[in-house]
This record gives structure tokens, C-alpha cells and sequence, in this order.
């Protein structure tokens, strides 16, 4: 406990930019040099280097602040480490809507200058090509290191996911974009998500709505990044309690435990021109 306390505080300090100016360095060097053709601005280094550091965490950023480039580039440093590295892994599994597949294929291709070897599962791929991937038995499976599929075809075919997770070539790096998907306490996606969760090397949460309905929204999001830890520190009645304003003292504490977990960037973080209204 001790241990994890050291961890968290290392984690929230990273976000604030208090970090170990050589650790830092080299992290930058390596996804420099694995991601030639972008250029990342300092709020994505340090939330990829606090994603790199701790390999679970949610990222709350807004819209067009760059969720993706970020988990490309902890993924960068995380998969050019030694195979015998405990934070060593060598694959990713998105899960999220149909429509994000291509937007994953292109930055992909954008930040690392070369085409992804990607496979997509969803319902309109044939169930065959589905289990064979997923099993390891297609002739590409075990090269491939973009896997992408929707929750709805994640929660249909968990047995098959555990089977990607678990067998011992696989050190998968799992991110739920556009993850208030779970946020469904007793939702299907939501159980299998969780249940997954244990088996992936490195979990990521990715939405710029974490609690669209209330406190309680965080509950499945946190249990994801931790499945072994009671990250929050409340219960769900608790967490509707300060939604509806029952509890308003415990407020602070919730965010001061959420805090080291989850990185942020805001809109006035993007140093966007202001808009202009121009009349004709």
C-alpha cells in the first residue's frame, strides 16, 4: 500500500510537471525517434509520459486536443522497451464506435510514417475471420498491432477476447475510446469490459464526457484503469448522493483520490485563436 501511495503521488506529480528531468528526456528522445513525422506540444508529452508511467489512466481531454496522438505516443515508448520489461507491450486493442476505426488507421499511419498492420472485428466481418484473429490461428494474428472492434462485438465474443489477452505472446495495451460506453453500472458492455480488464498489460480510458449523467458515471471508468483497487473510495449510492447534492463535503475527497489517474487537457490548453464574428 505503501508502494501504491509512492506511485500515486509520482503520477499526479508528473501532471503538474514535476518530473525527473532525465527520465523525461529519454522518454521524449524514444518517441521522437518512433514518431518522426509529428510534432507533440508539451500538454501531450507530459499526458503521454503519465499514461507511459503508470500504463492505467483515464484521459478526460476535450475534443481536438489530441486523445489519440497521446495514447500513440505512450504506446511508442511502452513498445520499444526490452520484451523483458514489465511495462514492455507490443499491441493494441481499441475498442470504441464504428465510426473511430479509420480515424485509429490514419493516425496511426500519420505518426509513425508507415501503414499500420490492423485487423477491424465487427459484426460485419464474418464470424470465421473473427475467432481465427482473436485465437491466433489466422496467418497474420500474431503480427498484427492494431486491433480494433466495438463493445457491441467485445461483450459478444468475450471468451474470444480473453483468449487474445491471456495466451502468453500477448502484452496488449486495451483503450476504451469514447468510453462513457460503460458507464452503464449494470450495462453488458460495461460487465465485459470490466471482466477483460484483469488480463490487459495496460488500460486506458479515453473521453472528454467522463460523467455526462452524474458522479456515478466514474465508478466503471476507475474500476477498468484499477480492476483490483477501490480507486474512488465510494460506493454508487454514494456517488448519486453528491450528484444530487446530498453530499457535497465529500466532493474534494473524491477528486483528490481521482486526481493522479487521469489527465486533462482544456480547451484554454490549446492555445486557439479566440473566435471572430465578422459581419458582411
Amino acid at each position: 500500500e505503501r508502494k501504491f501511495l509512492e506511485f500515486s503521488r509520482h503520477a499526479k506529480e508528473i501532471w503538474a510537471a514535476k518530473i525527473d528531468t532525465d527520465a523525461f528526456r529519454r522518454f521524449v528522445a524514444i518517441v521522437e525517434k518512433a514518431c518522426p513525422d509529428r510534432t507533440f506540444y508539451r500538454m501531450q508529452l507530459l499526458s503521454a509520459f503519465h499514461l507511459a508511467f503508470s500504463q492505467n489512466a483515464c484521459n478526460f481531454s476535450v475534443p481536438g486536443a489530441g486523445k489519440t496522438s497521446v495514447v500513440y505516443a505512450a504506446y511508442a515508448y511502452l513498445s520499444n522497451l526490452p520484451s523483458n520489461d514489465p511495462k514492455f507491450v507490443d499491441r493494441l486493442l481499441i475498442v470504441g464506435p464504428l465510426s473511430s476505426f479509420k480515424a485509429w488507421e490514419d493516425e496511426f499511419q500519420e505518426i509513425f510514417g508507415r501503414e499500420p498492420l490492423s485487423k477491424r472485428l465487427s459484426g460485419s466481418v464474418p464470424m470465421i475471420q473473427r475467432v481465427d484473429h482473436l485465437r491466433g490461428i489466422s496467418g497474420d494474428a500474431r503480427s498484427t498491432e492494431l486491433t480494433l472492434t466495438t463493445y457491441q462485438t467485445m461483450a459478444n465474443m468475450e471468451d474470444e477476447f480473453r483468449t487474445f489477452l491471456s495466451h502468453g505472446a500477448s502484452r496488449a495495451m486495451v483503450v476504451l475510446d469514447e468510453a462513457h460506453y460503460i458507464k452503464s453500472a449494470d450495462g453488458f458492455q460495461s460487465a465485459a469490459a470490466l471482466r477483460l480488464a484483469p488480463l490487459a498489460k495496460a488500460r486506458v480510458i479515453l473521453t472528454g464526457t467522463p460523467a455526462p449523467n452524474g458522479y456515478e458515471d466514474l465508478a466503471n471508468l476507475f474500476q477498468f484503469i484499477y480492476p483490483n483497487r477501490d480507486i474512488l473510495g465510494f460506493p454508487t449510492a454514494s456517488l448519486r448522493a453528491m450528484t444530487d447534492g446530498s453530499m457535497p463535503g465529500s466532493i474534494p475527497e473524491l477528486k483528490s483520490r481521482m486526481e493522479p489517474f487521469y489527465t486533462r487537457i482544456r480547451k484554454k490548453d490549446l492555445s486557439l485563436p479566440e473566435f471572430q464574428e465578422f459581419r458582411v
